[in-house]
């Protein structure tokens, strides 16, 4: 089987139900009308990107999202991989590899020099994957819900 990602940027409704299901893997409460309301503001004209890998049979397996930002560290932007979940039928099948290749030519071909991926404190798998790839930890990010 060939893996092959695709660039999104309209969205057929079993590809918002499988994206949304992706999504609840990693914990997140979401349902499909939200998921619609998300994809349609995270779109290449506001700097973001998102890719899917299909099965066989057009059933959405995998999916990551990045963004494009300017900081106030660097004169080159920053892409920061935002998302990426394999279904557990399609891991260990080089289609995370495949996603996070596609997300970092994408982001040397933005001119990006510094690569970023958001993980998760609890996913450890996911933290070797990032290893594995030649990222690493690079401080600690907090957050606050108000």
């Amino acid at each position: 089987m060939t893996i092959t990602a695709e660039s999104m940027t309209s969205w057929s409704d079993t590809d918002v139900a499988d994206v949304t299901a992706l999504v609840r893997l990693l914990g997140h409460t979401v349902d499909e009308t939200a998921m619609r309301s998300r994809l349609g503001r995270l779109t290449p004209e506001a700097g973001h990107r998102t890719w899917l890998v299909r099965s066989e049979d057009g059933r959405v397996v995998a999916v990551a999202g990045a963004q494009l930002t300017w900081t106030y560290a660097s004169d080159e932007p920053t892409a920061q991989l935002l998302l990426l979940v394999v279904d557990p039928t399609a891991r260990r099948t080089g289609t995370g590899s495949e996603l996070i290749g596609t997300f970092e030519e994408w982001a040397v071909s933005q001119g990006a020099r510094r690569l970023s991926a958001v993980s998760a404190a609890a996913t450890d798998s996911a933290h070797r994957f990032y290893q594995r790839r030649g990222y690493h930890e690079a401080g600690v990010r907090y957050t606050r819900i108000v």
